[in-house]
């Protein structure tokens, strides 16, 4: 079984676990992974007054190590007192905080600010593409930003390219064409290489069937229409479904309600900004909701290179 399977297995096993077992289970993956890659790991230890989950070596230095696996957000607390430890130790060492659940924004922002840029923040998304593309390439990219930038927490996606393989997805509004967006980048993080995206909106769905045509001609590669709303592709024209070659055909969401569970589109839109809807699609279960819905089975098959 490979890293990454392993992983899959412990987040679908996650809700019948405690706390206590989760975290252990999380540091027993964790230590086989860095094992793996020949970086001496060593599990959890206890200096004189503090305990701390664990280090390793990587091209040479050691970094110390924070693993949770918690039901809630990380606060900025949590941080704080891990830097503490780490600015207790040899001039030069690195902290790796590494969370599945997500950091609270003030906890990201005080060490952004912070003096001294001694702690790097790995997320839920960083840790499957270690799983993926191994530990040493994902903390490589975060340590050479952290140095150019001064930035503690960049996604290691940014570092995936898209295939040159291209897809154009015909959508309404800009919602849509966010939403299209975060499963892209949550496919990427997953060490699923995308299409090469072109996103055209129609500003409405009465625009989609003749934006998706004039994109058939114009465009090289296949052609998909995406919309949220269930009916849309019972009101588009037939000819929309057999431009030879080009259209891939239509897909119909509705991704507010059953994607994201929220009780209508208009609560979507009213709850939620444009940049917390794409962020909350590169978060969704691929795996889970590939499985029950055939829909999304079809644009991840579609996304994907």
């Amino acid at each position: 079984m490979t890293p990454r399977e392993e992983l899959e297995n412990l987040a679908k096993l996650d809700q019948g676990m405690t706390p206590q077992t989760r975290g252990r289970k999380f540091e027993e993956w964790l230590n086989r992974l860095l094992a793996a890659e020949g970086m001496f790991p060593r599990t959890s230890f206890r200096p004189a007054g503090e305990e701390i989950d664990g280090s390793f070596m990587h091209e040479g230095r050691f970094h110390l190590v924070e693993a949770k696996w918690w039901k809630d957000q990380v606060p900025a607390s949590a941080i704080y007192q891990f830097k503490g430890k780490v600015d207790g130790k040899l001039v030069g060492t690195i902290g790796i905080f590494i969370s599945m659940a997500e950091y609270s924004p003030d906890a990201v922002d005080a060490l952004r600010v912070g003096k001294n840029l001694n702690v790097l923040l790995f997320d839920r998304d960083d840790v499957f593409a270690a799983a993926t593309h191994g530990f040493g390439n994902v903390l490589r990219h975060k340590l050479r930003l952290a140095a150019e930038l001064g930035e503690v927490f960049v996604p290691y996606v940014a570092t995936i390219k898209p295939s040159d393989k291209p897809l154009t997805v015909v959508v309404e509004g800009m919602r849509d064409e966010l939403f299209i967006r975060g499963i892209a980048e949550n496919l990427l993080s997953r060490g699923i290489k995308t299409r090469r995206l072109t996103v055209i909106q129609s500003q409405g769905s009465m625009g989609l069937a003749n934006v998706a045509l004039a994109a058939s001609e114009s465009r090289v590669g296949p052609v998909v229409i995406f919309t949220d709303l269930a009916s849309a592709a019972e009101q588009l024209p037939d000819a929309v479904m057999y431009v030879a070659g080009r259209l891939e055909g239509v897909i119909a969401g509705p991704w507010s309600e059953r994607w994201l569970g929220f009780a209508s589109k208009r609560e979507a839109k009213s709850t939620m900004r444009p940049n917390e809807l794409r962020v909350r699609a590169a978060q969704i279960d691929i795996e889970e909701l590939t499985e029950k819905d055939n829909h999304f089975q079809k644009l991840v098959r579609l996304l994907s290179d």
